[in-house]
């Protein structure tokens, strides 16, 4: 084979490279242009040789650091751009501008530089790249901040909350019965459920916030800066106004509440687990306390119930809330029953009882009511695992329900199910060794009840009675 073709067969590998291979000499001007070059910046052949490179495929803005680049290559011989790939905005003949990855080369033909550069179009691959960015970090069903994210960026919020010297609030948010609704409904419907629970949250706070998915319907959201809990109080009750609002899933009949849980991180040194942990703590206390609400805890809050729970009720306490139900100090069962009947008359509830946990079973020891005929008496058992009373020892259900016909998870109960039962309050009977005895109950058959977190504290306050006299 001759020089000449040797030269044409160079000629045709480079024209019908993958690659766009373009040639420019040492002013500039194009010399060598094949078809993928075509292809990628829509300029033909004869349409780009002997162009200007910069002004057809350099971006305007790019176009004075290229000149100068070249001037102290043509100057001094060196330059970073050579011999390696480089990665850059390039511009096609509509004006778009795109990645391309390009490695250039240079050849010195009679004392005059000679460029060539092999260039690719990386839109693709950039696109696919931001994708797996996206799917590292958010979660791809809301597009949200995932777990990973919130892992990363917890710890590193406290750090500035500790250099600012400004207060932090966490929230941990979870849709209240969303397995149920996600049974009845079906996925589909619970996928698109959490993706408008995500935007609506998003409406709510400020771009700076970080939201994050946990997994499942829980949720966490990250507010630095905040000056005080009134701060924190404002947002969660914008967060539950807006999921009240309704027209859910397009106008579906569906009632959507959150248990919303605040921690306040004052600057101390521990770790994110902790704050993460008084967070879920706080979102408890929202779902025992009735749902579609929200609880704000301070580390120093759990430092005083665990200094109040180490010392004894003072016997001063007892005698107050014996006086408040007018029941006197007796013996035994009489006690125990007088007392029942009194917190019934004084909470207005229709039912009201005492019963004790064993061989999985819960047996009913002291029943009071309001009619003679109550669907539970003395003596009587049943299954411990789907009683009212074993879920809310177990977090499944809260401690007071105003309306258990708007909870599904309140009417899946035999009990519920048999009796028109709507409002319940139930609290754990706990003996001085912290095991459970069983559980102080009342329920009524009339919806709302107007029952509140004070009467809650009440049934505490005559469980701890209770358990002195067992």
């Amino acid at each position: 084979m001759n020089d000449q073709n040797q030269d044409q067969r160079l000629r045709n590998i480079l024209f019908n490279s993958l690659d766009a291979f373009v040639g420019v000499d040492h002013n500039g001007l194009v010399t060598e242009w094949n078809q993928q070059a075509a292809n990628i910046f829509g300029w033909s052949h004869d349409e780009a040789i002997g162009q200007n490179m910069a002004e057809i495929i350099i971006p305007q803005r790019l176009r004075e650091a290229h000149q100068q680049g070249m001037q102290r290559f043509l100057q001094s011989g060196h330059t970073e751009m050579l011999n390696r790939r480089i990665q850059l905005e390039a511009r096609r003949k509509n004006g778009e501008e795109f990645p391309i990855e390009m490695a250039i080369t240079y050849i010195l033909n009679a004392d005059a530089h000679e460029f060539y550069a092999f260039i690719q179009d990386i839109s693709s691959r950039k696109v696919e790249e931001q994708k797996l960015r996206f799917l590292a970090s958010n979660d791809p069903l809301t597009g949200v901040r995932n777990r990973s994210y919130f892992n990363t960026n917890l710890p590193e919020a406290m750090a500035r909350s500790r250099r600012t010297g400004k207060s932090l609030a966490l929230m941990y948010l979870d849709i209240d019965h969303f397995k149920s609704i996600n049974d009845s409904l079906g996925h589909e419907a619970g996928d698109s459920l959490l993706k408008e629970f995500a935007s609506r949250l998003k409406a709510k706070l400020r771009e700076a916030d970080i939201v994050s998915r946990l997994g499942g319907d829980e949720f966490a959201v990250i507010i630095e800066g905040v000056d005080t809990e009134d701060d924190a109080s404002k947002v969660a009750s914008n967060i539950i106004q807006e999921l009240n609002q309704g027209n859910w899933l397009g106008g579906a009949n569906l009632k959507i509440t959150s248990s919303i849980g605040i921690a306040i991180y004052d600057g101390r040194l521990i770790d994110a687990d902790k704050l993460v942990a008084l967070a879920d703590k706080a979102m408890y206390m929202a779902k025992h306390s009735g749902r579609n609400n929200f609880k704000i805890l301070r580390f120093e809050d759990i430092e005083a119930s665990i200094e109040e729970k180490s010392r004894p009720r003072a016997a001063a306490s007892i005698s107050i809330t014996q006086n408040l139900l007018s029941v006197q100090q007796k013996a035994g069962g009489n006690f125990l029953q007088n007392t029942l009947s009194a917190l019934r008359r004084h909470l207005d509830m229709d039912v009201a009882f005492i019963s004790h946990f064993h061989d999985g079973l819960r047996e009913f020891m002291f029943v009071d009511s309001k009619d003679m005929n109550p669907p539970i008496a003395v003596g009587g058992s049943g299954s411990l695992e789907d009683s009212y009373c074993q879920r809310v020892i177990d977090g499944r259900l809260p401690e007071i329900i105003n309306d258990a016909f708007e909870l599904p998870e309140a009417m899946s109960m035999e009990v519920t199910a048999l009796v028109p039962v709507r409002a319940h309050m139930s609290v754990p009977i706990k003996l001085s060794d912290g095991k459970i005895y069983g559980t102080f109950c009342c329920f009524s058959y009339t919806p709302d009840q107007t029952l509140n977190e004070r009467d809650i504290s009440v049934m505490h306050v005559f469980a701890d009675l209770i358990s002195q006299h067992l």
